[in-house]
């Protein structure tokens, strides 16, 4: 039995102590994401203090790793408002933000009384955060919001130092006393001892993206604030340039610049910007179709491309175009409308010179007349064209000539010379004594 207690209290043990450890992790956050809590107060302007570290004052966003200790103690502090104090469990979850809103109340002012005639002044002393110590000429005064009664004829300058753990102290002096019955306002704004430090982000080319830890993201020029001290991961990208990564040192209550300069990369396409005059011509590249002008056609290898334009009523247009990466090549183009030709017919004839022996023929081309011997006759159609000669008392002639378009052609022909009929023969002797008889009245007819 006892050797099962002492089990069981060894086992109780080991739990506990893999649960201790477990929370620490937990608590650093190691390997966890983030998310947010937004604190905010009423009035603005209050003192943040979330889990004792004091993060700026309202409105103020905390982040927590989503794997940190749950329980978290907030507090609001504000001169002349009672100091406004949370605790919240629970974590937001990753990239969630949890909204804290507090509201401060006024702490009610009670000053002593004044004696008239009594010389004696005071010093209404509060701070931010308030319960801060007091000590007024070396002397504690308790915590703020206090007052402190001094004489008008007293030693005049007065020192008001001011101490809160986790804030530097405050120091100030006040010449003089102050009058019998007045009071004399003092409010210190304490700083905290940082526990953080700042990145201050600067890039060549700017309005580059910086990433914090992969996380936050600011455009540069830009500052990261309430960075934990220790090593942190910084990326700065912009679109067309080259990657930025380095590791950041930071230090608690100091800024840590780091300048970026990006190296451009070297573009592998280029783009067309092609316009015609008229607008709204149909574009072509390389056969295919892209629209109507104006356009932009982007993501082109460097080389040559066959562009075409075409638009009703117009002359169609194309040239070869060089793309060359990185740049946009201007593609313009005047239409010029297309004028209407009348086909006017190419001439199909020639010229046909006709000659004979002996001249003086009727010429016949076809059977169409031509004129006389010798003839030179225009405008023959090409092909191969009859020729016909006739003359009184010789033969006809024919023959075949080959007349070609734009060519002269020749005919020399020699007319051959028809022999007498027999009728012919038989009058020639009576013709003769009809003209001997002719001569022998004629002579008598003289005689008389």
């Amino acid at each position: 039995m006892t050797n099962r207690k002492v089990f069981s209290s060894g086992l109780l043990l080991i739990v506990l102590v893999i649960a201790t450890v477990g929370y620490g992790v937990a608590e650093d956050g190691v390997g966890g994401e983030v998310g947010y809590f937004q604190i905010t107060s009423d009035p603005s302007g209050a003192g943040v203090h979330f889990d004792g570290t004091y993060q700026g004052t309202s409105p103020v966003t905390v982040q927590v790793y989503t794997t940190a200790s749950p329980a978290h103690t907030i507090s609001v502090s504000k001169p002349g408002y009672q100091t406004w104090v949370s605790e919240y469990t629970g974590n937001p979850g990753a990239g969630q933000t949890i909204t804290i809103r507090a509201t401060l109340s006024p702490i009610p002012t009670t000053e002593p009384t004044p004696v008239p005639g009594s010389g004696k002044g005071y010093y209404s002393i509060t701070s931010s955060p308030q319960g801060a110590d007091v000590y007024f000429d070396g002397t504690y005064k308790g915590k703020t919001p206090v007052t402190v009664e001094v004489s008008t004829t007293g030693t005049p300058g007065h020192t008001v130092n001011i101490m809160l753990s986790g804030y530097r102290t405050w120091t100030n002096t006040y010449p003089g006393n102050p009058s019998s019955d007045q009071t004399v306002y003092v409010t210190a704004f304490l700083t905290p001892v940082e526990n953080y430090g700042t990145i201050t982000v600067q890039s060549y080319p700017s309005v580059a993206t910086a990433v914090l830890d992969g996380i936050s993201s600011q455009t540069t020029p830009c500052s990261f604030h309430n960075v934990a001290p220790g090593s942190h991961i910084m990326t700065v990208t912009k679109d067309g340039y080259g990657d930025f990564t380095t590791t950041v040192m930071v230090t608690a209550g100091k800024t840590t610049p780091v300048t970026a300069y990006l190296s451009k990369i070297a573009p592998t396409k280029g783009e067309m910007h092609i316009t015609s005059d008229p607008q709204g011509a149909l574009v072509y590249i390389g056969g295919a179709y892209y629209g109507i002008t104006p356009q932009i056609v982007g993501d082109l290898q460097p080389g040559y491309y066959a562009v075409r334009l075409e638009k009703a009523g117009f002359e169609a247009w194309s040239d070869n175009v060089y793309v060359t990466a990185g740049e946009s090549t201007d593609v313009s183009h005047t239409f010029s409308v297309t004028p209407t030709l009348t086909a006017t017919p190419v001439p199909q004839t020639g010229t046909l010179a006709v000659s004979s022996e002996p001249a003086g023929a009727q010429v016949f081309i076809d059977g169409r007349f031509e004129g006389i011997t010798p003839v030179t006759i225009p405008s023959i159609e090409k092909g191969s064209r009859t020729v016909l000669l006739k003359l009184i008392g010789y033969a006809d002639w024919q023959g075949k000539v080959q007349v070609d378009t734009g060519q002269q052609a020749k005919v020399d022909a020699t007319l051959s010379l028809l022999p007498p009929t027999p009728t012919e023969a038989g009058l020639a002797p009576l013709l003769v004594v009809l003209s001997l008889a002719g001569v022998v009245l004629a002579f008598a007819v003289k005689k008389k």
